[in-house]
């Protein structure tokens, strides 16, 4: 049954990257969605043969068929990534409903950290719908439990943490942007359902939200530091920062970078973790 479970958590994943990576670029450019898979530099139309997560990469040597233009290895890595996160969420949930509103979490977050190390941005298109969604799994894995209060402890959660980033935002609107904030709705609404199905009370909502909140922070500051430091090594922006003015870096903590993945892995953190969080 294990062996099972990892094998189609695996193939979900590796599947799921692969529209991730196939998506992301085109909702952080603001265009129409679409199954239809191409090459980026020459807009050929590719075929299902040459879209198949991980091994399309490896075969074509990391280039197009058509051009022979250079498909960045962020394209394998988010495809394991994704599929590796997947199987973690399966064996900690195993075959039960509770497994799917992690499931829908881990991808909605693959996908929105993603496209925030794109463009800077959490498009309202993709952080509602996430939203939608997984409200969705989670009122489902109630009802099919019988228990509504971790509806409730879901709804508690997500009122605290974006309560908290909308003071932090509107103490410093420039430190954090008012799309972090609307995914902590996504986030909070997680948590709290986490707390809950752990069997916690409001006061283990809470503790999740902060040790949520805290490892954020320090993965924030961490990875600021690090591109940082990197951009001025190499002189050259190894993360695209869309505010930088004609490339030149002003001090090792003032170009910006994106805060979304933080928030993202902390709270996947947590949320796989949860027992283990310390209590207050």
């Amino acid at each position: 049954m294990t062996t099972a479970l990892i094998f189609a958590a695996s193939a979900a994943g590796l599947v799921a990257g692969g529209l991730i990576t196939m998506s992301a670029g085109r909702v952080a450019c603001g265009e129409a969605l679409s199954l239809r898979s191409r090459c980026g530099a020459c807009r050929a139309s590719l075929r299902h043969g040459e879209t198949i997560p991980v091994l399309s990469w490896l075969v074509l040597r990391g280039r197009c068929r058509h051009c022979s233009a250079r498909i960045g290895f962020m394209y394998p890595v988010v495809e394991s990534s994704t599929s590796a996160l997947l199987v973690a969420v399966a064996l900690r949930f195993g075959w039960d409903w509770r497994l799917f509103p992690p499931l829908v979490l881990a991808v909605a977050l693959m996908a929105l950290s993603l496209v925030d190390l794109y463009s800077y941005r959490l498009p309202d298109r993709l952080v509602f719908p996430a939203l939608g969604v997984s409200a969705s799994a989670i009122l489902a894995e109630a009802v099919n439990r019988g228990d509504r209060w971790v509806l409730w402890y879901a709804l508690f959660g997500m009122c605290v943490y974006f309560s908290f980033l909308l003071v932090v935002h509107l103490i410093s609107p420039r430190g954090l942007g008012f799309g972090d904030v609307k995914l902590s709705l996504l986030l909070g609404l997680n948590l709290g359902w986490a707390a809950g199905v752990a069997g916690g009370d409001w006061v283990d909502v809470v503790r999740y939200v902060f040790w949520a909140q805290l490892l954020a922070g320090l993965i924030g500051l961490v990875g600021g530091i690090l591109i940082g430091v990197l951009r001025r090594k190499l002189e050259r922006d190894v993360l695209p920062d869309p505010q930088v003015v004609d490339g030149q870096p002003v001090g090792i903590l003032a170009q910006s970078f994106p805060f979304g993945p933080a928030l993202a892995c902390s709270t996947m953190a947590v949320v796989l973790f949860a027992d283990s969080a310390p209590a207050f």
